[in-house]
C-alpha cells in the first residue's frame, strides 16, 4: 500500500497532533508501508518514509497556511497513492482526521475565556478580520465534501462534525487518540518526591497540577479562583502549573486572593512525565479542546482529571470514578466541590486506580492498530 500525508509541520515537538502523525506513520511504515510526507520542515535525521519538500510563503500567515494547502494538493497529483491523508491542513484527503475539532466551534469557544466586554469585542473583532482565521477556515471547510471517510478523535468531535457539516453516519467513525501508557505510568511516582523538592513540596501537600500553554483557553483563570477557595479549607493543598504563557496576570490574580504562595510555575517541561508523578490529580478546565493529550497522559499516569464537557476526552470519564467532567469551566463552586472530592485518600487511591484502567484502553497501539485497518478498508474502496 502507498499512501500521503499532508501536515504542514511534521515536527514532533512541535504539538499533540504533530507528535500523533509522526508515531503513526513510523508505525505503518514498519507494517510495510510506503509512507510519503508532504511538508514544510522534517525532522533533521529521520529514515523509512519518504519526504517531499513543500514550498510556502513564510508571511503572512495567511498566505502561509494557504500556500501549503495549494502547493500540497498540486504536488500529490503529480504521483499516485492508494490513500491520502489529512488532519486538517490540506484541502483534500480520502482519510479525513481533523486534529484541530472543528475551526468554527473552537472560534466562538475560544472568545468564552474573555471575561470583560471591551477585551471580548477586541478579540473577535481580531479573529473576525484576521485573514489567517478565515484561510484556516476555509481549508478546514474544504476536504469534507470529497472525503470517503471522517474520523473523529472524540465523540465531542464527532457531533460537532455532524452537527456543522452534515456528515452521515455511515461517512464517519471515532478513533480517540492514543496515548503512550509506557511513558506515562503509576511506576514513575518513585521520581515524585524529587521532582516535588524542586518547589519545596512535601509528601503530604495535596498537588493540584496543570498543564498546557495556553493559560486563558485552559481556564488558568477559574482554577485559580476555585484554588483558593480550596486552600481556605485545607492548607496543604498546592498548584503546579506546567506551560509557556504569561505567568505575570495570573500572578497577581493568586497575590490578590492570597494564595500566590502555594501556586508554583514551572514552564516548559521536557520531563512531563515526572510532573504527573509529583501530582495528586490534573484540573483542566478546558473552553475547548477537541480530545485533550494532557487528560490522557494524566489519567494513564494514573491522575484523577477534573475536566470540562468541552474537552473531547472528558467524554470518556465516567463521574465520580476516574474524574469529573464539568459542564462549564466558569463553574468555580463545583470545580471547587470536586477537588475537596478527592482530597479524601481513600476516594484518591480508588480513583487513581481506575483513572489508569481506563488509560489501558486507550493506547497507542491500539489506536495505531484501528487506523491500519481504515487505510486498508479505504484502499479497497479506492480500488
Amino acid at each position: 500500500m502507498k499512501i500521503a500525508l499532508g501536515i504542514r509541520e511534521f515536527l514532533p515537538e512541535k504539538g499533540g497532533a504533530e507528535r500523533y502523525c509522526y508515531d503513526l506513520m513510523h508505525f505503518l511504515a514498519g507494517k510495510g508501508i510506503e509512507v510519503h510526507i508532504y511538508s514544510s520542515a522534517f525532522p533533521q535525521k529521520d529514515s523509512g518514509l519518504f519526504f517531499h519538500q513543500v514550498p510556502v510563503i513564510p508571511r503572512p500567515k495567511s498566505l502561509h497556511v494557504l500556500s501549503f494547502a495549494i502547493n500540497c494538493r498540486r504536488m500529490m497529483r503529480e504521483e499516485r497513492f492508494d490513500v491520502i491523508m489529512g488532519i486538517g491542513d490540506t484541502v483534500h484527503a480520502d482519510l479525513l482526521q481533523p486534529h484541530g475539532g472543528v475551526h468554527w466551534k473552537w472560534f466562538w469557544r475560544g472568545l468564552e475565556g474573555y471575561r470583560k466586554p471591551f477585551p471580548w469585542i477586541f478579540k473577535f473583532m481580531g479573529r473576525a478580520l484576521s485573514p489567517k482565521q478565515w484561510a484556516k477556515g476555509f481549508i478546514e471547510d474544504a476536504p469534507y465534501a470529497k472525503a470517503k471517510k471522517v474520523i473523529a478523535i472524540s465523540e465531542m468531535v464527532h457531533r460537532d462534525i455532524s452537527d456543522y457539516y452534515g456528515i452521515p453516519e455511515d461517512r464517519m467513525v471515532t478513533i480517540y487518540n492514543g496515548v503512550d501508557i509506557e511513558r506515562f505510568h503509576p511506576r514513575n511516582r518513585k521520581y515524585r518526591e524529587e521532582t516535588r523538592g524542586r518547589y519545596g513540596l512535601t509528601p503530604h501537600d495535596f498537588v493540584l497540577l496543570f498543564v498546557s500553554h495556553n493559560f486563558r483557553l485552559k481556564g488558568l483563570r477559574y482554577l485559580i479562583q476555585a484554588f483558593s477557595l480550596v486552600r481556605a479549607k485545607k492548607n496543604n493543598v498546592k498548584l503546579l502549573i506546567v506551560g509557556r504563557d504569561r505567568k505575570a496576570p495570573y500572578h497577581r490574580l493568586a497575590t490578590r486572593l492570597d494564595c500566590a504562595d502555594d501556586v508554583f510555575f514551572a514552564g516548559g517541561v521536557r520531563d512531563l512525565e515526572r510532573y504527573y508523578a509529583s501530582a495528586d490529580i490534573l484540573v483542566h478546565p478546558t473552553f475547548y479542546d477537541p480530545c485533550s493529550l494532557v487528560v490522557l497522559e494524566a489519567l494513564a499516569s494514573g491522575l484523577p482529571v477534573i475536566t470540562t464537557r468541552r474537552n473531547g476526552a472528558g467524554w470518556i470519564i465516567h463521574e465520580g470514578k476516574e474524574g469529573f467532567a464539568l459542564d462549564d469551566p466558569r463553574d468555580v463552586k463545583t470545580m471547587t466541590e470536586k477537588i475537596i472530592y478527592f482530597s479524601q485518600a481513600d476516594i484518591l487511591k480508588q480513583a487513581s486506580v481506575a483513572a489508569r484502567r481506563l488509560a489501558e484502553q486507550y493506547s497507542h497501539e491500539r489506536c495505531y492498530q484501528e487506523m491500519l485497518k481504515f487505510f486498508s478498508n479505504i484502499r479497497r474502496l479506492s480500488c
